[in-house]
């Protein structure tokens, strides 16, 4: 977490908005070269992951995520990559890129719930819309709780334009605006009630990379059960396990490099299990693109029908190449823990902690 409160009304895009940015953008050229028309065609649209009024009974749960990294024009993505870089900076400069992709995902989800629940009739929907504005919900709720020191005109402004531009944008959709800008208050508000807790519930603050490491684990194992309340349940329980053990572990004599290693293994694990599931069903079903140079398309064929023949092996290769994907990735973390001989939580950060109140 970022322990300033004063942040500028526009920052250059951090990490994660700069990712998000990145992927809206490529996912529209996408769907523009697949429709071969100026704009994504309703079809291409339907077939990226839009959202829609069925999607639910169908059990299409990654829809109520795909669709936010969907635009139907030009405008429409340019407006919202607009907003995206003026809320988004303030807000991932201020909370950190854990607890920003927290909000926006947590906000893209409800945004999607509340345009169900919201249209009786057929519904369908695109855009980042939701994620949008639960960043500029945890924003506003950052402000009321005295968190932030962005001036009242930002709000005042901000919100008064997307109210202009919802009056006059043909098919603005209010519920799944209004479900992700409330879900974002509320994420921010849970968030900050942990960070006061933080120091009696934890030992240390945990790293950057930890807290996005442990949410993707959560995610991914949360995909391959289907998202059955159950499972949910279950999986919870042990996230909070595992991340309190994390917390034990950073505080010991060289923690922070065994938690590396730790995590490395989690990541392994997980990937080695989304093949072994995912493999026998997809590796028939794989259309490559059309507009593939041959030797590329042969190469990439062997490499399906190999890896299809003998799935034990190739669960292997994607186990190590995980595994030492992830200490190449967190290897300054690891050098830094292998180093440390007084445990992550060193008593000037512990009496830090002691200081800071809430986000």
């Amino acid at each position: 977490m970022k322990f300033n409160r004063s942040v500028r009304a526009f920052e250059f895009p951090h990490t994660a908005t700069a990712l998000l940015l990145a992927v809206n953008i490529l996912v529209y050229a996408l769907t523009l070269q697949r429709s071969g028309l100026s704009a994504p065609s309703p079809g291409a649209l339907l077939r990226f992951g839009a959202m829609y009024s069925g999607a639910l009974a169908r059990h299409e749960y990654w829809r109520l995520v795909a669709y936010a990294f969907l635009h139907a024009s030009m405008v429409h993505i340019l407006i919202n990559m607009a907003c995206l870089v003026w809320w988004g900076g303030p807000l991932e400069g201020r909370v950190g890129a854990s607890y920003f992709l927290l909000i926006y995902f947590v906000a893209v989800i409800a945004g999607a719930l509340a345009g169900v629940f919201t249209h009786p009739g057929f519904y369908f929907s695109v855009g980042a819309s939701a994620g949008i504005s639960g960043i500029l919900g945890a924003l506003l709720c950052l402000k009321l709780l005295k968190r932030i020191d962005l001036p009242a005109s930002f709000f005042a402004l901000t919100i008064g334009l997307n109210v202009a531009i919802a009056l006059f944008a043909p098919g603005f959709d209010w519920g799944t605006y209004l479900g992700g800008f409330f879900a974002g208050m509320a994420v921010c508000a849970v968030l900050d009630a942990f960070e006061v807790a933080g120091p009696k519930l934890l030992r240390c603050k945990f790293p950057e990379f930890v807290k996005f490491d442990l949410g993707i684990l959560f995610v991914v194992v949360a995909w391959l059960t289907d998202f059955s309340p159950m499972a949910m349940l279950v999986l919870l329980v042990v996230w909070i396990v595992v991340a309190k053990a994390a917390d034990i572990a950073l505080s010991l004599p060289r923690g922070l490099a065994w938690t590396v290693a730790i995590l490395a293994a989690g990541n392994a694990l997980v990937a080695g299990a989304v093949v072994m599931l995912t493999l026998p069903a997809t590796a028939g079903a794989i259309a490559l693109p059309s507009n593939l140079v041959p030797w590329a398309a042969s190469a990439l064929r062997q490499l399906i029908a190999a890896a299809s023949s003998s799935p034990a092996f190739a669960t292997a290769i994607v186990v190590v190449t995980v595994c030492g994907s992830s200490f190449l990735l967190y290897w300054p973390e690891l050098t830094r823990g292998l180093k440390d001989r007084g445990g992550f939580a060193a008593a000037g950060f512990r009496a830090e902690r002691r200081r800071r109140r809430g986000l």
